[in-house]
């Protein structure tokens, strides 16, 4: 067969995620926890430099090898009990995780509540994520293996009419390709969605005051965070062509969320430098076991309104909406404080 003669189709791809231990950093494990997405795209490119010399000639004839870049990107559908879910979030944030009986739960029930901090992820047990890829089907499909992946952004995004979605970019030491075809070992793909039916976005002037009964009418929302992973030069080595280390920067936040114009609440509250509390929440169906529905929910105790969306007046015949943008900061007030914490609902017991 030439090359380009045959097709695979995408449908028949999987994506399996697994967590790599402090200790061998860019060290392949096992990948099994598999993740239903929308879109995927892992990539490795190996970069070159042609090297300008006089040579006698209009023409250069020499180049070297750089180093890899292998980087991608994962979009899906949120489901809280999905375990690979589970591993990308505990990246992306960094931090440590607590557990505990979901609150509401009964003595017997089996609902779980997982508290997932900012921190610096090269301090947990599980530091990189490790993923084993299928492109195309079992027969003719290309299986490809990525060790030392770690979460750069993450965010999150609901809309009418859908339900709330996940987009993740990840930076990535190293890949492979492989014969390791895990298709039937995959456990856990994603089985319920969130529906914005179920969402809120709450808005208070002190944390204590939001409740679920308390909410802004918003027509679609946006929370992203970015780790500005140290990917450059600065983090190879001579002797190697893939990253040698691949450290956290500063934790950078975007809340974002459009809803039609009514009030000034959100331009005095500019004007004013006013801070708000902020909870954004998406529940799911009661899980088996429990009497607890299973979900997500962000708090962001600190959040300032950077641009309240006064709205232009694009013609005669429609609805006026302004486009929010925040600022999210770390409560300052404790030692305990934090600038935004995800706590997800589920019946997994430990991350651990």
């Amino acid at each position: 067969m030439a090359v380009g003669q045959g097709s695979l189709i995408s449908s028949l791809s999987y994506i399996g995620i697994g967590r790599e231990v402090d200790s061998a950093y860019g060290t392949y494990t096992t990948a099994t926890a598999g993740l239903s997405f929308i879109s995927a795209e892992l990539k490795t490119a190996k970069e070159t430099k042609i090297l300008e010399q006089v040579e006698t000639s209009r023409t250069l004839s020499k180049r070297i090898s750089l180093g890899r870049v292998i980087e991608g990107s994962m979009e899906f559908y949120v489901d809280p009990k999905n375990t690979a879910f589970g591993y990308i979030l505990e990246n992306a944030f960094g931090g440590a995780i607590t557990t505990e009986t979901a609150t509401g739960e009964t003595a017997s029930g089996l609902g779980f509540e997982h508290t997932f901090q900012i921190g610096n992820v090269a301090d947990l047990s599980y530091t990189s994520l490790c993923i084993n890829m299928r492109k195309g089907d079992s027969s003719g499909g290309q299986i490809f293996e990525y060790s030392g992946a770690r979460v750069n952004e993450i965010s999150f995004s609901s809309e009418l009419d859908e339900p709330l979605k996940c987009s993740t970019a990840v930076l990535i030491k190293d890949s492979s390709v492989t014969s390791n075809d895990i298709a039937s070992a995959l456990v856990g793909r994603q089985t319920d969605c969130l529906s914005f039916v179920s969402g809120r976005l709450s808005l208070e002037s002190t944390f204590a005051s939001l409740t679920s009964t308390s909410f802004w009418h918003v027509q679609n929302v946006e929370f992203g965070i970015a780790n500005n992973l140290k990917g450059d030069s600065e983090s190879r080595r001579i002797g190697s062509d893939t990253l040698d280390v691949l450290p956290m920067g500063m934790a950078g936040f975007t809340l974002n969320f459009t809803m039609r114009f009514d009030t000034l609440t959100a331009y005095n509250a500019m004007i004013a430098e006013s801070k708000f509390s902020a909870q954004l929440e998406f529940q799911g169906d009661t899980m088996t076991g429990s009497v607890i529905r299973e979900g997500v929910r962000f708090d962001f105790p600190e959040i300032y309104i950077n641009e309240p969306g006064d709205p232009s007046v694009g013609g005669p015949d429609e609805i006026l909406t302004a486009e929010v943008s925040c600022s999210v900061l770390r409560d300052a007030s404790s030692a305990s404080g934090y600038a935004v914490q995800a706590l997800l609902t589920n019946l997994v017991s430990s991350y651990a």
